[in-house]
């Protein structure tokens, strides 16, 4: 006689979700290239008046509107598709905060289950399609200008506006000149500079990262205020006479030694009662979550020898290399901003 099957204790809710997951950031970046977005900033459309100004089929202009009005990034009204605060925030070419940059490049990484699992089983980081680890590039110092370019391109638009929380956030008094150490396109001194008039930043990056970067402190007509100086923070001198020294989305990616490497270079750097910063996404001492910091760490362990790092390992660090008075402030969209200091002279 057949046995009779046991109801699960729970549906499967949640597995269909994460199955179909899988579509939805090739769904938003195919979106954005075929301008949905754009579009719709002009004028609200229907499934058949979408359809038709991208020539795409009903039953294709359909799902993809589904799809993006169900992740939220578009709302149905009066039978026309509008754009949502989040779309119009970050999802137009033409705002500050656009993400289309660091979408594209995310569509193009080689992940897979396979691929994973082979980092996983070797715990080292995949090649990119010309075969090299981003992060070794970037440790000897020999990232191509091409996709040194494009990197920073990218990752101004997944920064730029939690720089900008951060900015209306961060209590700099005492601070008169800050080091942005690989801070990348200077999306976050170009913030902090506009929010915070007296004080001078430095911005330090590799060579072909400056020219990007001196394009990006032009555009905001910073000149004057942000200096930007080409240097492998590994092997190079530090430039003198900051009184305070920045790590944004740095930390995480490299190894303990590494990552130790920086931050007692930065002791060493800074004067007595000189303060470093450290701006990440926390993983919780529990190494439970946040979803999106655990994600985090899972995209380090694809990309680069790194990890999402936990209060508690910061902690640790920071003291280690001799700061103290180390506090964490929540900032903006899950991130926190770490601060120590460097002992006064006796």
């Amino acid at each position: 006689m057949p046995v009779d099957l046991e109801t699960p204790t729970c549906d499967d809710s949640l597995i269909r979700q994460l199955w179909a997951s899988a579509y939805q950031l090739p769904i938003l970046s195919a979106a954005d290239e075929l301008g949905v977005f754009t579009l719709l900033e002009r004028e609200p459309a229907s499934v058949a008046e979408l359809g038709e100004k991208l020539s795409l089929s009903a039953r294709a202009a359909e799902a993809l509107l589904a799809s993006l009005a169900a992740m939220g990034l578009l709302a149905r009204l009066q039978g026309k598709f509008h754009l949502t605060e989040v779309s119009r925030d970050f999802l137009l070419p033409t705002k500050p905060f656009y993400w289309g940059p660091i979408l594209r490049m995310l569509c193009q990484l080689p992940l897979s289950d396979r691929a994973l699992v082979d980092t996983l089983r070797r715990d080292g980081a995949v090649a990119w399609g010309n075969g090299n680890v981003i992060t070794d590039e970037w440790a000897q110092a020999e990232l191509p200008d091409e996709r040194a370019q494009a990197f920073t391109r990218a990752m101004h638009s997944h920064s730029f506006a939690t720089a900008v929380g951060l900015a209306q956030r961060v209590e700099l008094s005492g601070v008169e000149r800050l080091l942005d150490v690989a801070g990348g396109s200077g999306c976050f001194s170009i913030a902090l500079a506009r929010r915070h008039e007296g004080v001078q930043f430095t911005v330090a990056e590799l060579p072909p990262v400056c020219k990007v970067t001196r394009q990006y402190v032009a555009e905001h007509g910073l000149e004057g205020r942000i200096h930007v100086v080409e240097l492998d923070m590994f092997r190079d001198a530090w430039p003198p006479g900051h009184d305070a020294i920045f790590f944004a989305n740095i930390l995480h990616d490299w190894d303990g030694a590494r990552r130790q490497r920086l931050i007692q270079r930065s002791f060493e750097a800074l004067p007595p009662g000189g303060r470093v910063l450290v701006y990440e996404l926390l993983l919780s001492d529990a190494q439970d979550g946040p979803l999106t910091a655990a994600l985090m760490s899972m995209n380090m362990v694809f990309m680069t020898p790194g990890k999402q790092l936990t209060a508690s390992e910061l902690d640790e660090l920071l003291r280690g290399c001799g700061f103290t008075d180390v506090s964490f402030t929540p900032a903006y969209a899950g991130y926190s901003l770490i601060s120590a200091r460097k002992p006064a002279a006796r």
